[in-house]
């Protein structure tokens, strides 16, 4: 397989619609927004998704090139709502002096333009984030150490607390012991509890599991889980919105705790 630079042209548009609007309306029905649907950067997590999709693509070297060199493609892991892949589909630029490709548009793998560059044989794989499965199921039998100290002398962990607690550490500690307890018991009873994501910077997939600090019907947190040896170690929190944006990059969450919300941001 031949490969594309990571420069290659993925930025948004500056007309209306985009062509993250055209994917959104292209793949199968999804809230890309959270409640903020009229926010100005629309489908943001779309955005952050295939931003992070096709940079793992280009590691991977899974952003294919047609037989003649003129066009390359990568697969956005997205499909339409009949199950048909989507793929993002570049061609060579012929400016020189410029970025060596240009993308052209979106593309169903049963699009005869498509059809015709990228048999078979030459159409992009999916790409990955961990050769086992078995990293994306919480563990239950392996201890969980959680660096309760470590997240509350974190200022932006600590601001992700509810208000109630912010102004009171010995109440978040002790709400922070007990929603843990209380998220250990709910990975037990549903293994999806449990969402898997990643994280770039490590690149490495971690857990994550809903914390209820104040009320045990409503999460106020997610606790970002990691595998060490033989141990689990919780070592930060995010907010459900967060949590949400930097686990759609795996798959979309089918966990009743964790939906899309209004403040998502991207991985760090």
């Amino acid at each position: 397989m031949g490969k594309v630079r990571s420069s290659a042209s993925l930025r948004e548009g500056s007309g209306e619609p985009d062509l993250f609007d055209r994917l959104a309306d292209t793949a199968e029905p999804e809230n890309w927004d959270g409640r903020e649907a009229d926010a100005p950067s629309g489908n943001r997590i779309l955005r952050n998704y295939i931003r992070w999709t096709f940079e793992r693509a280009h590691q991977q070297g899974k952003i294919s090139t047609s037989t003649d060199g003129s066009y390359s493609a990568f697969n956005t892991g997205l499909a339409t709502a009949r199950q048909e892949t989507i793929y993002g589909l570049f061609r060579r630029n012929d400016r020189p002096d410029s970025q060596p490709w240009v993308f052209v548009d979106w593309r169903l793998e049963s699009q005869r333009d498509f059809m015709d560059h990228f048999p078979p044989s030459l159409r992009p794989d999916f790409v990955t984030y961990t050769d086992d499965p078995a990293d994306y199921i919480y563990d239950w039998r392996r201890e969980l150490v959680v660096s309760v100290e470590h997240i509350l002398d974190d200022q932006g962990n600590l601001a992700r607390f509810p208000t109630t607690l912010q102004g009171s550490p010995h109440l978040a500690r002790m709400a922070l012991k007990g929603a843990v307890d209380g998220a250990e018991d709910r990975v037990r009873r549903n293994y999806k509890a449990a969402v898997p994501t990643w994280y770039p910077t490590q690149d490495t997939v971690q857990l994550l599991l809903p914390l209820s600090l104040l009320d045990a019907s409503v999460v106020d947190l997610a606790l970002v889980v990691s595998r060490q040896g033989e141990f689990y170690r919780g070592h930060t929190v995010l907010t459900t919105a967060m949590a949400y944006n930097n686990a759609r990059l795996l798959a979309r969450p089918d966990s009743d705790w964790l939906q899309p919300a209004a403040d998502e941001e991207a991985p760090s």
